[in-house]
C-alpha cells in the first residue's frame, strides 16, 4: 500500500526562538431611565429634568437601540437635552459628549450594560441586556480514508476540506483531502487552482513576486505565495498568505538549486499524498524572524522573469497558520480521534476543533501540558536513549523512532514489521521539565494489513533524516484528545508553544 513518511517541515528549526457547544442565552431586556438631582424616572426615550443655571429646567433624554443585543454587536445611543451647557458620558461609555446627538457603541461583555448621560446635574441611564455571543461553528470533520483521486490505499493520513476565496469576495474554491498537519505551519495547496480565483500575488520586500521552498523530511514543495481568505469549518482567516505548490506561471518554472537539494519534488498528488497541507502547529508563521533578518535561509525567493534568488520576507507576508488569524478560537486547536483496534480499521472520522479554552467544546479537562522549546520540541526517553527533538505530528503516518530490535518490512524498510503486534512504551518530558508521563503504544506490521485498512498503529525508523527525534505521528492521536497551543498564547495556566494530552 502507498505510505507516506514524516511531513514535518524543517523550517521550524530556523526559529530561535468536546463536550457540548456553547449556547447563546436568551436573556430578557430592560431599558431603564433614572434621574438624580430632582428628576424622575421613566421609560426608554423619556426625559428627566431639574432647574438649570439659566433659569429654565434642564431636561435629559437617553435611549438605546436595540434593547437586546449580543457581545460584539453595535448599539446606537440617542440623546437630547435642554438648558444644559455640557454633557458627560459614564458607565459603559465615557467622555464628554454633545448636548444632543447619537453614537454607536459596542457591547463588550455579557450582562447588563448601563449607559449614563449627565447634563447640568441631571442623569439618565439606558440599560441594555447583552447576551453572550453565539458560539461559532469551530469544528471541521477529519476523515482518514484511502486518499484523493490519484492515490491508492493511503494509510493514516487525516484529511479536511478547505475553502479559499479571493480576499473580500465570494469567488471561492473548496479543496478536499487536505492533510491536517500539527507539525507544520500554514496552508499549501497543489496547483493549479481554479483560474477564476485570480488570487493576488504576495511580493517580497523588493517588490518581486514571492516564491517559497518548504523542506520536509521526504522532499520539498516549491511554488508561489498568494493571498486568500481561508475558511475551515465555520472559521475564516482573512487575506493570509498561502503557498500554491507547482504554480505553472513562468516566474516559478525553474526551481532554485538550493531547494532541489532537499530531496524529491513533492509537487503532485502522487508524491504529496494529498491535495494540500493545512499546517496548524505551534507557530504563527512558517519561518519566523529568521526569514525577516536573513537573505539566504533557503525558504523565500524573489522571482523575476523566471529567475529566483533568496530573499528575506516580512512576518506579515509569510505563509501563516490560518488558525492564528481567526477572529476568535485563534489560540490553537484540538484534534480528537477515536481509538483504533489492533488490526486497524477501514474507516475513521475525527474532529478538528479550533481554539483552546474558548468554547465549551475545546476546554482542557485533565490533560497534561507539555511545554516545548522554541523549536516546538520536548524530550522522549525510549529504552536507553533520550531524544531531545521529539514532537507530535499528525502529518506523519506512523510513529517514527529508531529501534534495531524491530524487524524492518521487506518491501519497505522505512517501516517496522514485527511478527506480531508489539507493545512498547516511552516517557515524554516537557522541555522545561514541568511534566512527564509514560506513553504506551503498539506497533503492528504493515505487511499484515490488507488494502482496505486506512488507519492502524504502524511505525518506522527516523533514520538519519530526523536524528535525535521521536516523531509521534497519527497513531499517537488514536483514542486521545491532543491540544496544540500556538506560541505566545496563554491558556490553561501556561503559555504556548505547548502540547496537552
Amino acid at each position: 500500500m502507498t505510505t507516506m513518511t514524516s511531513s514535518r517541515p524543517r523550517l521550524s528549526s530556523l526559529r530561535s526562538p468536546m463536550a457540548a457547544l456553547g449556547l447563546a442565552f436568551g436573556l430578557s431586556l430592560s431599558v431603564l431611565l433614572a434621574a438624580c438631582g430632582g428628576g424622575g424616572g421613566g421609560d426608554n426615550g423619556a426625559t428627566n429634568s431639574t432647574g438649570g443655571a439659566s433659569g429654565g429646567a434642564v431636561t435629559v433624554g437617553l435611549s438605546a437601540t436595540p434593547t437586546t443585543t449580543t457581545v460584539g454587536q453595535s448599539i446606537t445611543l440617542t440623546w437630547t437635552s435642554a438648558n444644559a451647557s455640557s454633557c458627560a458620558a459614564s458607565g459603559a461609555w465615557s467622555g464628554a459628549v454633545a448636548t444632543s446627538g447619537s453614537q454607536s457603541v459596542t457591547a463588550g461583555a455579557a450582562g447588563t450594560a448601563s449607559y449614563v448621560l449627565t447634563c447640568g446635574g441631571v442623569s439618565s441611564t439606558a440599560s441594555v441586556t447583552v447576551n453572550p455571543a453565539p458560539a461559532v461553528n469551530n469544528t471541521a470533520a477529519v476523515v482518514v480514508d484511502s486518499g484523493p483521486t490519484g492515490i491508492n490505499n493511503s494509510i493514516n493520513v487525516p484529511f479536511v476540506s478547505v475553502t479559499v476565496c479571493r480576499p473580500g469576495t465570494a469567488v471561492c474554491q473548496t479543496i478536499d483531502h487536505v492533510l491536517v498537519d500539527t507539525g507544520s505551519y500554514g496552508l499549501r495547496l497543489l496547483g493549479p487552482l481554479n483560474s477564476a480565483l485570480a488570487l493576488p500575488a504576495v511580493t517580497t520586500p523588493s517588490g518581486a513576486a514571492a516564491g517559497e521552498c518548504v523542506k520536509f523530511a521526504d522532499g520539498y514543495t516549491w511554488g508561489s505565495v498568494q493571498q486568500a481568505d481561508v475558511k475551515v469549518g465555520g472559521e475564516t482567516a482573512p487575506a493570509i498568505s498561502l503557498q500554491v505548490i507547482g504554480d505553472s506561471a513562468s516566474n516559478f518554472a525553474h526551481v532554485p538549486n538550493t531547494c532541489t537539494s532537499a530531496g524529491g519534488n513533492m509537487g503532485s498528488v502522487s508524491t504529496l499524498g494529498a491535495n494540500g497541507i493545512l499546517g496548524v502547529g505551534l507557530f504563527k508563521q512558517d519561518c519566523g524572524n529568521a526569514c525577516v533578518r536573513a537573505n539566504s535561509t533557503g525558504s523565500y525567493y524573489a522571482c523575476v522573469n523566471g529567475s529566483c534568488t533568496d530573499s528575506p520576507m516580512a512576518l506579515a507576508s509569510q505563509v501563516s497558520n490560518p488558525v492564528a488569524s481567526f477572529a476568535t478560537d485563534n489560540n490553537g486547536v484540538l484534534l480528537t480521534m477515536p481509538s483504533v483496534p489492533t488490526g486497524g480499521t477501514a474507516t475513521l472520522t475525527g474532529t478538528l476543533t479550533f481554539g483552546v479554552n474558548t468554547q465549551g467544546n475545546n476546554a482542557i479537562a485533565g490533560e497534561t501540558i507539555y511545554r516545548t522549546d522554541s523549536s516546538g520540541n520536548f524530550s522522549t526517553r525510549y529504552k536507553n536513549a533520550t531524544y531531545n527533538s521529539s514532537f507530535i505530528d499528525s502529518g506523519s503516518n506512523g510513529l517514527f523512532f529508531n529501534d534495531s530490535s524491530l524487524r524492518n518490512c521487506p518491501q519497505n524498510s522505512d517501516f517496522y514489521c514485527p511478527a506480531s503486534a508489539t507493545s512498547l512504551s516511552a516517557v515524554n518530558t516537557a522541555a522545561d521539565g514541568s511534566a512527564s508521563g509514560t506513553v504506551n503504544f503498539v506497533i503492528v506490521g504493515e505487511e499484515t494489513l490488507d488494502n482496505s485498512i486506512t488507519a492502524a498503529s504502524i511505525g518506522g525508523s527516523t533514520g538519519s533524516s530526523l536524528t535525535g527525534s521521536f516523531d509521534w505521528g497519527l497513531p499517537f492521536f488514536f483514542g486521545r484528545r491532543v491540544f496544540v497551543v500556538i506560541e505566545n498564547n496563554s491558556t490553561g495556566g501556561a503559555t504556548g508553544p505547548y502540547w496537552a494530552y
